[in-house]
């Protein structure tokens, strides 16, 4: 069995920078074996789309991949379009393409090799990893990384039995609009940035009816926006408790700074922030304040949030009931005790990636849990890991060459799922792969 140096788990975007970058740091001669379960490696959800109107969240002067060039993204994307700017946002399956030129170039070389395949469990021997395949096959490599990304969404509702057929538990599947009525109501359960991406897709498909989106809170995504940067020489002492932070925030924006630039401002203090705050406080930021960080946080295009049609509503679902070809949902408003009913031909679940992984039932992961290898989280918003991205066992201590990044390391970092912390990440880890044990 040959060993690889490197093993990767998940060829999404997360992976495919991991293996980029460790293919150009490490020693000649060092190979990664990329593990893909489809046949689009670069790409995963975000980036797999076959929509043209799917736009980057980000613009694209802020989208290259290699830290180090960071007009690397733009002047791949200039050469394909002579009229983009850094504050253009480019098509995502266009970014998919990006990575995928990037891969090419490392597998090429022969530092990066593609095994098709999913991974249903890991093991040890001696001192490598052994990946097993869903179909018997192995990869053996002295260190190992889980690149597994988004997950699909969990469902909102306990069905007793079978979900009913109008209702699509994972919005990324299929076709969305696949045996729909152009006219027929629609019902999205979630207004974040998945709820926007399924609404530009019906839309796209040519779907003309009501879509409606349901939320506790409500809101959907805001709009990038040009403003001036503002940023803070240092950390406010503000920002000492989840209360504090917020009546900065409104203190700013109240006093007529643009609200795009004091969170922006930020950024470079998230890790310090979320690590300074203690379990009761990071919980209750999660509960109460979360989704307001996450909307004016991680914005849309502007030319998708223009093109957005759908009626809001806020409240939470209680019920879903086939009927007569389609499904009667039962829901309650926020604030009231009073139920409402709203009929619709199709209810698709947008409540964005699963992150409870003490409840995730993919195989690897129920296995990784089993052998103390993976702990969730007690806010369930991932898993435990160290400062470099190693998991943290049942015993607290780190698992000796078994890394992750992306959202899993979210409990740790809280900023972690966006392309420009995940690409500092990825460089972060290629280094740490590539030296010396």
């Amino acid at each position: 069995m040959k060993a690889y140096d490197v093993a990767i788990i998940g060829a999404g975007a997360s992976g495919t920078l991991t293996a980029v970058q460790f293919a150009r740091l490490s020693r000649p001669g060092a190979t990664a074996a990329l593990i893909e379960a489809g046949a689009r490696a670069a790409r995963g959800l975000a980036y797999g789309t076959p929509y043209g109107a799917h736009l980057l969240n980000v613009p694209a002067g802020r989208m290259s991949a290699l830290p180090d060039e960071p007009e690397h993204f733009l002047r791949w994307l200039r050469e394909r379009d002579p009229s983009a700017e850094a504050a253009t946002f480019a098509p995502r399956a266009l970014y998919g393409d990006y990575l995928a030129a990037l891969l090419g170039e490392e597998e090429s070389a022969g530092r990066v090799v593609r095994v098709g395949g999913t991974a249903v469990g890991i093991t040890r021997s001696g001192s490598h990893w052994i990946v097993h395949l869903h179909d018997d096959r192995t990869v053996a490599a002295e260190r190992l990384v889980l690149a597994l990304g988004n997950l699909p969404p969990a469902d909102p509702l306990h069905f007793d039995g079978e979900a009913p057929l109008e209702y699509i538990r994972d919005p990324w599947a299929a076709g969305v609009a696949i045996g729909l009525d152009a006219d027929a109501p629609v019902l999205l359960i979630g207004t974040g940035l998945t709820a926007v991406d399924i609404a530009i897709a019906l839309r796209h498909e040519g779907h003309r009816g009501t879509i409606y989106a349901l939320s506790r809170n409500g809101r959907l995504p805001q709009a990038h926006a040009p403003f001036t940067p503002r940023p803070l020489d240092e950390l406010p002492a503000d920002f000492s408790s989840p209360r504090g932070a917020l009546r900065w925030v409104r203190r700013q924006v109240a006093a007529g700074a643009e609200w795009r630039a004091v969170v922006d401002s930020l950024r470079p203090f998230t890790k310090v922030i979320w690590r300074n705050w203690s379990p009761a406080q990071r919980g209750t930021f999660v509960r109460h304040l979360r989704n307001v960080w996450d909307v004016h946080r991680h914005r849309a295009a502007p030319e998708v949030h223009a093109a957005l049609q759908v009626e809001v509503l806020r409240g939470r679902i209680t019920r879903m009931t086939p009927t007569g070809g389609g499904l009667t949902i039962e829901w309650r408003p926020s604030g009231s005790n009073e139920p409402r009913t709203l009929n619709v031909a199709r209810a698709i679940n947008c409540t964005g990636p699963a992150c409870d992984y003490a409840r995730v039932d993919l195989p690897l992961v129920v296995q990784l849990r089993r052998a103390g290898w993976l702990v969730p989280d007690p806010l369930r918003l991932g898993v435990e890991t160290d400062d470099d991205g190693r998991l943290l066992g049942s015993d607290g201590y780190a698992v000796p060459g078994l890394f992750t990044l992306g959202p899993l390391r979210r409990p740790s970092l809280w900023e972690s799922t966006a392309m420009p912390e995940i690409r500092a990440q990825a460089a972060a880890l290629a280094r740490l792969l590539a030296s010396p044990e």
